[in-house]
């Protein structure tokens, strides 16, 4: 049981495990901070939190766990600043989709400071923003990726891998680069090639747009910002990912231009196998 959590970023992913928490009662009392006083206002008003704060000091001064979820490129100075504030024996994790950045900046600069930081991804969101998209189910049956480092006690690791299960998450670890390489092809590249999809229609197309075009693009719909940030924080392994999706493309090509289409049906049948077992 945590007794009071500090939620700092209040957003989608903020405010679903916010409302996670509440459902399965494995969390007494959450404490809201955003720097978005709309979100963070609005977190209150839907049952999010229990109190909010206008200050990351008040947010996290009282809490036994705090969980950083924002844009990545501001995780690493956030939870630095929050250390300051932060009681003895505290546990920080975060939410970020990049991880071996963050751990680069934060591992040398809390040793000695009070928190211990557990790093987190959960795999798990949606193309849309803010607390009101937010919903307690988000994380039930998703995984979620800790990458501990050298030095995290195994405590603070059980305590971090029990929050995220009593939310009704699966439970994996990898090393922070493990983890960057894999989600470079798992998740980033997915999204870079959907919005260059989607880039490519001129407007007056869109009218004949189908199911095929939107289910490829749907996260294309997600804050590009934010998407950005991601691309610039794992820029080295997608774009070893990018060279891999554009060698694939290329033997495509060259079965077309060969007239060789029983190569092209062998790379779509292994494709196919291999999309029938992603869940």
């Amino acid at each position: 049981m945590v007794e009071t959590l500090g939620l700092i970023g209040t957003g989608m992913i903020g405010g679903s495990i916010g409302l996670a928490c509440k459902k399965a009662g494995h969390v007494k009392r959450i404490i809201g901070y955003d720097t978005n006083p709309e979100s963070l206002e609005a977190s209150k008003a839907l049952g999010i939190c229990d109190s909010i704060e206008y200050t990351l000091e008040d947010a996290v001064k009282h809490a036994d766990l705090v969980i950083f979820s924002m844009p990545v490129h501001s995780i690493a100075e956030e939870i630095l600043q929050a250390a300051k504030y932060a009681r003895e024996g505290v546990v920080f994790t975060d939410t970020g989709s990049t991880k071996a950045e963050i751990c680069s900046l934060v591992k040398e600069k809390i040793k000695g400071l009070k928190p211990v930081f557990v790093p987190a991804h959960p795999i798990a969101g949606s193309e849309k923003n803010g607390p009101t998209a937010a919903h307690a189910e988000l994380f039930k049956g998703k995984l979620t990726i800790l990458c501990p480092l050298e030095n995290t006690p195994a405590w603070a690791l059980d305590k971090v891998a029990t929050f995220w299960q009593g939310m009704g998450a699966r439970i994996e670890k990898l090393s922070p680069e493990e983890h960057d390489k894999i989600f470079a092809f798992t998740s980033h590249l997915p999204h870079l090639i959907a919005y260059a999809l989607a880039g490519l229609l001129e407007p007056k197309h869109v009218q004949f747009t189908a199911g095929g075009f939107r289910d490829t693009t749907r996260v294309a719909g997600s804050d590009p910002a934010l998407w950005a940030e991601i691309f610039k924080a794992n820029k080295g392994p997608l774009l070893e990912a990018l060279k891999g999706f554009q060698e694939g493309l290329h033997k495509i090509e060259s079965c077309l231009k060969s007239n060789d289409f029983d190569a092209l049906k062998n790379i779509l049948t292994k494709a196919q196998q291999f999309r029938r077992k992603v869940q």
